[in-house]
């Protein structure tokens, strides 16, 4: 019994520290970003499955200057080699007032993408 105790202490703690690495990679790529004032991240790793949590404030005056934003730090996680394909960004993207709220549809995706969709639709890969 406590060998298999111990089989299953190891993948949750393997597991922790995937959703660490999740958190620090989206949070340096999002902040690298000209026009992104904060970036939180949380993310869970656990049983082979998995989910990304971010709440990423932006700075801009218009809905056309957070589009441009947002459409930079897609870009930024396209190309990011530390950020897995199965990942996925979040879904709203705000300034600090929430005056102005932007998603992956603005830059025309049908849905919440995946990081594997966000490369296809900039046509990149990751260096």
């Amino acid at each position: 019994m406590p060998v298999v105790l111990a089989a299953l202490v190891l993948p949750v703690s393997a597991c922790s520290g995937d959703a660490e690495r999740c958190e620090e990679a989206f949070t340096a790529v999002t902040m690298s970003v000209d026009g992104v004032t904060s970036a939180r991240w949380d993310c869970s790793e656990q049983f082979g499955g998995g989910w990304q949590r971010g709440d990423v404030v932006i700075e801009a005056a218009s809905e056309r200057e957070a589009v441009a934003v947002i459409d930079a730090i897609m870009r930024a996680y396209a190309v990011s080699p530390d950020l897995e394909d199965r990942w996925s960004p979040p879904q709203e993207f705000k300034t600090h007032d929430r005056s102005i709220v932007v998603s992956a549809k603005d830059l025309g995706f049908y849905a919440p993408p995946d990081l594997r969709q966000v490369r296809a639709h900039y046509g990149i890969t990751p260096g």
